[in-house]
């Protein structure tokens, strides 16, 4: 897999994190369902060795508390770190590749 396809493919993810959440944020399974794949983006960044991006990740899942019954208090906050995950990613595919 070249390095160009693996950051569209990190972008991809990360777009479905974002829609994900939207869903998540009434619904405590998909909250869970969310809570994990962010924790499978973490690994993954931290394989590549993208640590700056995998604190930012680690930063979101401390702030993601999944609850039963009730609706996210941190929802907002977690809509930006995507946004903004998803900026630094967007960064990261258009860099010039080696």
């Amino acid at each position: 897999m070249t390095e160009r396809v693996r950051w569209e493919d990190l972008l991809k993810e990360v777009e479905s994190l974002r829609r994900l959440h939207g869903d998540a944020i009434c619904d405590a399974e998909k909250c869970r369902e969310f809570n994990r794949k962010m924790s499978d983006l973490l690994m993954e960044l931290e394989e590549m060795e993208q640590f700056r991006l995998a604190d930012r990740v680690m930063d979101a899942i401390s702030v993601c508390s999944p609850k039963t019954g009730s609706h996210c208090d941190n929802s907002e906050r977690m809509k930006g770190m995507l946004e903004r995950l998803n900026e630094r990613v967007k960064e990261k595919l258009d860099e010039p590749g080696p």
